[in-house]
């Protein structure tokens, strides 16, 4: 038999404030629905690797796993930002062939995103910028659900972005290689749960149009994929106990509730769309099963 070589993914994850980004990396880590999965897949694993990765695993089950909210990644200097390392195994799936990939990635605080567009943060987010062109892929996760950001927001962002790459692989054609996988997280949410199935046509395109129509126009299709992805996931997706609701509750405070929502029932915890964007951007190829 022989013996496969792990392929290595040096991803960064970027995104705006209450996009979801460390929940994400903290449910991968503690994989909260591995056994459905393994009867699924025989063979699927995700492994946290060292103490900070390790650290955010005992995070989900102290915290998210509890009904609380794990606290944000506040704005600090980038040499403070940890790294965080997995080892993934994907049996073949409908075709694909297996696959070891050995993930070292590290996420920025949001505000971090929301600055890269603003002239007079330059200065602060430069070595942020610097940061992500040492990796070979970024996941830039958003949500939909605050007005106008679509316009104000995300598309100033990636067109700044898109100007850094093709600055910097003018110099370095190593760059020309690099994925982007754009997540559409929060995807839970009864309006968007239907149309998860194709994220690109049915959530980016009717729902961020600006920003979807800038990625298409600047970016090539070998680069460039949409994803749907909810860290909660729903309460039950099983055809036989059907029940779309969100996994999540949100308090009776009058807070906004993509603030504050919290594990509705830790027991029936099924994320939706956590591997398959790693998947695409350590391999090249799309995972065909939309619930990885």
């Amino acid at each position: 038999m022989t013996r496969q070589t792990p392929k290595s993914a040096e991803i960064r994850i970027i995104g705006p404030r209450q996009s979801g980004k460390t929940t994400y990396l903290a449910t991968l880590a503690y994989f909260p629905h591995q056994k459905q999965v393994k009867q699924l897949y025989a063979g699927m694993e995700i492994t946290p690797v060292g103490e900070d990765a390790e650290r955010l695993g005992r995070m989900a089950e102290d915290i998210i796993m509890q009904k609380n909210k794990l606290a944000g990644t506040f704005k600090t200097n980038i040499d403070y930002l940890p790294f965080y390392f997995f080892r993934i195994k994907i049996p073949s799936i409908k075709g694909m062939p297996p696959v070891q990939i050995e993930l070292n990635t590290r996420d920025y605080p949001g505000k971090i995103f929301e600055e890269i567009p603003l002239p007079h943060k330059q200065s602060e987010v430069e070595p942020f910028i610097d940061d992500l062109f040492t990796a070979n892929a970024w996941m830039v996760m958003l949500t939909d659900w605050e007005p106008g950001r679509d316009k104000t927001l995300y598309k100033p962002a990636f067109k700044k972005l898109c100007e850094e790459i093709f600055k910097k692989e003018k110099i370095n054609p190593e760059i020309k290689n690099l994925r982007i996988a754009v997540v559409m997280s929060k995807c839970e949410r009864g309006e968007l749960w239907p149309c998860r199935l194709d994220p690109e046509e049915d959530l980016f395109k009717v729902r961020l149009p600006e920003t979807y129509d800038l990625l298409k126009a600047k970016l090539s299709p070998q680069r460039l994929k949409f994803f749907a992805c909810s860290s909660f996931g729903v309460l039950n997706d099983r055809i036989e106990d059907f029940d779309p609701r969100p996994n999540r509750y949100i308090p009776d405070d009058g807070s906004i509730s993509e603030y504050n929502a919290f594990l509705r029932m830790p027991e029936q915890w099924q994320p939706y769309g956590l591997i398959a964007p790693i998947y695409w951007l350590s391999t090249g190829r799309t995972l065909h099963d939309h619930r990885l």
